[in-house]
Order: C-alpha cells, then sequence, then structure tokens
C-alpha cells in the first residue's frame, strides 16, 4: 500500500474532520452574532489552515508509524509463493494490527498443520503404490517365462494363438505398470535424473527387443532408416520411456487398421544444431479435431473411445518429460493415413549440461 492508497482508504475520515471543523466555525459565528459581535473571515481561514495542517501532521505520522507494516505486507503480495513474510511484520504498531498478526500467524501455522498431514499421506501413497508395483512386475516376468516354455512344448496351431494373446494382453499390462511407476516418478525428477551422452540408436534397438512379441503377433515390422551412430545428451531410462511410449502408440493404432503395410519407420535426422528423431507409422492416424489436444492428460480422443486401449497419459508424460530434459516433441498426423511423433534435441541448448 502506497501513500495514495493510504489517503483514498481515510477520505471519509478527512470529510468528516473538515465538516466537523465547518460546524464549529459556525457554532463560533452564532455565537457572536448572538452576542452581536462579528467573525472576521481570516479567522475563518486561519481555523481551516491551522486544521487542515494538524490534519496532514497526524496522517503523516499515523502513516510512518505503519509504513513497515506496508512495506512487508505489499512485499508478501508480491512474493505470493512464500508466506514466510508474515513472521517479519512488526509488533505493536497497534492493537488492530497485533490483532492482524495473530490471525495471519495462526492461519499460517494450520496451514502448514494441514500440509504436512497431506505430504506425509501422499508419501505414503507414493511409497506403497511404487512397492506394489514393484510387487506386481515379479509375477508378470513369471508368467512370461511360464509362456515361453508352454508355447515351446506345445505345438498345436490353436493352443499357440491363445498363448500369443495371453503374452499381448500380459505386455499392455506390463506397459501400464511401467506409465503407472514414470507417473510417480516424474513428480520427482530431479532425484532421479543423469544426464548423459547416449546413443539413440542403441535405445531404440531395446525398445523393439521389448515390443518384439507384440511385432510379431501383430505382423508389424520396425524398420530403421538412418544406421548412423548418432548421440545426444539426455537421460537414458526416461528417453526410453518417451520412445517406448510413442512405439506402444504407433503399435497401437497400426495393428487395428486392415492393411498389407503396417510398418513403422524410424528416422534419425541431424539439422544445424539439433537431432530430429521420428517414429513414423500407417496407422489409422489422428482425426484433425483432436490433434491439438494429444498433449492434454487423460485426453483419449476419438480413437481412444472407438479402440478402447487408450489412457490418455502417455503422450502427456511424455511432453513432460521432454520438457523437462530441454527437448521439443510434436506429432502429425493424417487420419486414416498415419502419425508421425518426433524427439527434437537441441544441441549445447538443453537445460541441462554435462
Amino acid at each position: 500500500m502506497d501513500f495514495k492508497s493510504y489517503l483514498r482508504d481515510r477520505l471519509v475520515y478527512i470529510l468528516f474532520y473538515f465538516i466537523n471543523t465547518f460546524f464549529v466555525i459556525v457554532i463560533m459565528m452564532l455565537d457572536l452574532i448572538i452576542r452581536k459581535d462579528r467573525l472576521k473571515l481570516a479567522n475563518v481561514v486561519y481555523a481551516f489552515l491551522l486544521s487542515l495542517i494538524f490534519l496532514i501532521l497526524m496522517m503523516a505520522i499515523d502513516y510512518m508509524k505503519k509504513i513497515r507494516f506496508y512495506k512487508i505486507v505489499n512485499e508478501g503480495l508480491d512474493n505470493s509463493h512464500n508466506l514466510e513474510y508474515i513472521f517479519n511484520i512488526p509488533d505493536h504498531i497497534s492493537k488492530e494490527h497485533d490483532v492482524l498478526k495473530e490471525l495471519l500467524t495462526t492461519n499460517y501455522m494450520i496451514y502448514e498443520e494441514i500440509l504436512e498431514k497431506y505430504k506425509k499421506n501422499y508419501k505414503t501413497q507414493v511409497d506403497f503404490n511404487n512397492r506394489w508395483i514393484h510387487q506386481m512386475k515379479t509375477p508378470i516376468s513369471v508368467i512370461r517365462l511360464i509362456l515361453d516354455n508352454e508355447k515351446d512344448k506345445n505345438t498345436d496351431e490353436s493352443t499357440g494363438k491363445s498363448y500369443e494373446s495371453i503374452q499381448e494382453e500380459i505386455e499392455k499390462l506390463s506397459n501400464g505398470l511401467e506409465m503407472a511407476l514414470y507417473t510417480l516418478r516424474v513428480n520427482n525428477f530431479e532425484l532421479d535424473l543423469k544426464i548423459e551422452e547416449i546413443d539413440l540408436l542403441e535405445i531404440v534397438r531395446n525398445v523393439i527387443n521389448e515390443n518384439k512379441n507384440t511385432f510379431i503377433i501383430n505382423s508389424i515390422y520396425p524398420k530403421i532408416i538412418s544406421n548412423e551412430n548418432i548421440k545426444v545428451k539426455s537421460d537414458k531410462k526416461w528417453i526410453k520411456f518417451v520412445i517406448g511410449q510413442i512405439m506402444s502408440n504407433s503399435i497401437k493404432y497400426s495393428k487395428v487398421k486392415e492393411s498389407n503395410d503396417k510398418s513403422i519407420i524410424i528416422n534419425f535426422e541431424k539439422e544445424n544444431e539439433k537431432v530430429i528423431f521420428s517414429i513414423e507409422d500407417k496407422g489409422v492416424g489422428i482425426p484433425k479435431q483432436d490433434i491439438t489436444r494429444v498433449f492434454n492428460p487423460f485426453f483419449t480422443g476419438e480413437n481412444g473411445r472407438k479402440y478402447l486401449e487408450s489412457t490418455g497419459m502417455g503422450l502427456y508424460l511424455s511432453k513432460d518429460i521432454c520438457h523437462r530434459l530441454g527437448h521439443g516433441i510434436l506429432v502429425e498426423s493424417t487420419e486414416g493415413i498415419g502419425t508421425k511423433a518426433s524427439i527434437i534435441f537441441y544441441d549445447g541448448k538443453s537445460i541441462y549440461h554435462l
């Protein structure tokens, strides 16, 4: 609060002060009239000037007394994310200000107590979810091994297809757990980060290998256009998750399309001071009205409602992670023709450096 605001808040008091002065002068004039005397105009002006001087002096003293309070409150308003300014509010300015400070301090302590309680509950929930997800990954791995063994033993075509279907559902379950795990970890992103030079081709091959059963079952063929050994600065684990999510989407929306060509094209391009990594499929594509919303959390769009396999979180997490790593990400698509998702790695422009 500045001095103008201070005056504006006290306009009513100033008005009443002058009205009071006016009535005092009127009473003096009436008294003089009764005594058949006359009040000089100079005395009236003098009375008003004297009152004005005392008013200005009184308000100046009051403002100077409270200026520290206003200064700290203004700092608190400018920095609304930090509430500790409350403790810097000076004491004993007035009883009213002391009561206000006590109220603010009490509310702050209650807020801190409630916040701490929710933090503790949230941490407990996150720890439980982390443990539960890790525990679920173990039986999934065991089921995979059992399926692989049984599949090798059994040559019956119908049973083999059943095993393949079960294997595909297990992959979906595994991917879902992986996404849930990374959704929990992204809140503590900086604590789980290691920036280094990574080989993109190696990561892509690992992702393809992890999804090989899904590729085979759905007759989808990944094609790597560039064999150049391109290295970029990023976090290996996080960027692998992003590539995995994009690859998973490409598989998901390629397998539902009736086509003889279900290939997924993976390409690396080096342009000036950036590397563009892209995954392009020939799937069902994204409707024009949905393309601007694909990075929104929980947005599944028309395809999600039609094929019932989308969570709406894969691309949202991918964009969030790329943003935190200092990479760009974009999606281009034509409905019925296919989708191309690209990650842009900027040379020397990442927010993190080695």
